[in-house]
């Protein structure tokens, strides 16, 4: 955990990376980036490299990585080739590059869809990747777990603000981390074995099955939050939830509630795990918290699907949704105190 003296207020930026997800935290003493985005091109799209340069940004704080999926790991790897990067938050252990045959690797498509065999072993080639660019960097790399603390940050002071990570966290319990490890352990040799290839494709397919499932979720809140119990008249409210994919079978949203005694769900600004798709929270669960704004990092055809999803979203929870793919940088109004958000 790193404790800054506020100098300035928090600010936040959402960007619109076209296909995954990409959010900036400035304060007066840190930079910090969850996700990175994909690197392919879309009509509109902002690329994280060229906004940090041009916000006069050298380096960055805090790295965080939510899981591994290439929308928000292959960003991440740009940036650490761009600038230098001081602590990275990883939720699976170093790795080096997966091995794979001669006969895969013949005809194997970095390029492939993220669900594909390719598109599966292209995202932890670009874990492996990104974990070897920071340990070159001099990067302190901080796997996290449910053991490990959760706090990534905090500013001291009565008006302070605190960034922690609610999932995974003691109790919690996570395989993705196993299984990538596993996929590590296979030998260049055995990778060369029809059995090897079998290993390896079905160890790759039960990380990305269980990736989303098991995404981390930080939530950027006032310092003091804590201190106000959930049916406190005078509680802060106004959180921001960094949900991840955080989404389908296996998640874990009611246990994150079950466990949020501060209240911090309530009455927050959702940035919604999965790009807004409907395998996230039931609108009625939703409407339950009280969100005081839908946000959802997401390309127009992915905003398509997910229209259905998101009218009952407004009918249920009277709140409407707003994708970065709509939208110019705008600031969301109604924020808590000391915290700016520029969404888009």
């Amino acid at each position: 955990m790193t404790t800054l003296v506020p100098s300035t207020p928090v600010r936040v930026d959402v960007l619109d990376v076209g296909q995954g997800s990409c959010a900036i935290i400035r304060t007066g003493d840190g930079v910090t980036v969850i996700d990175g985005g994909a690197r392919r091109e879309y009509a509109v799209r902002t690329d994280p490299v060229t906004w940090l340069r041009e916000n006069g940004i050298t380096r960055i704080d805090d790295l965080i990585l939510t899981h591994l999926h290439r929308d928000h790991v292959q960003g991440l790897v740009a940036l650490a080739k761009a600038v230098s990067v001081l602590r990275a938050h990883l939720p699976y252990p170093q790795i080096r590059e997966p091995a794979i045959s001669d006969v895969w690797r013949e005809r194997f498509r970095p390029d492939a869809h993220v669900d594909s065999p390719d598109g599966q072993i292209q995202s932890v080639r670009e874990f492996a990747e990104l974990t070897r660019l920071l340990r070159v960097g001099g990067t302190t790399l901080l796997p996290f777990s449910p053991g490990t603390d959760p706090t990534v940050w905090t500013i001291s002071g009565p008006d302070g603000f605190s960034l922690e990570r609610v999932y995974p966290v003691a109790g919690d319990t996570v395989t993705t981390p196993g299984l990538v490890a596993a996929l590590a352990d296979i030998s260049p040799e055995r990778a060369q074995t029809a059995e090897g290839t079998a290993a390896t494709t079905a160890l790759i397919h039960e990380i990305s099955e269980r990736a989303n499932a098991e995404s981390g979720v930080f939530i950027l809140h006032r310092v003091g939050t804590a201190e106000h119990a959930t049916a406190s008249p005078d509680r802060l409210g106004g959180a921001l939830i960094f949900a991840g994919d955080h989404a389908g079978e296996g998640s874990h949203w009611e246990a994150i509630h079950a466990r949020d005694r501060a209240g911090l769900l309530h009455d927050a600004f959702w940035i919604l795990p999965h790009h807004g798709g409907d395998d996230g929270p039931a609108p009625e669960w939703l409407a339950e918290r009280e969100p005081r704004a839908l946000l959802a990092s997401v390309n127009t055809d992915h905003a398509l699907l997910n229209a259905e999803y998101w009218a009952r979203l407004r009918a249920v929870t009277g709140v409407s949704v707003r994708g970065t793919h709509n939208t110019s940088p705008v600031l969301i109004e109604n924020t808590s105190p000391g915290i700016t958000l520029r969404f888009g």
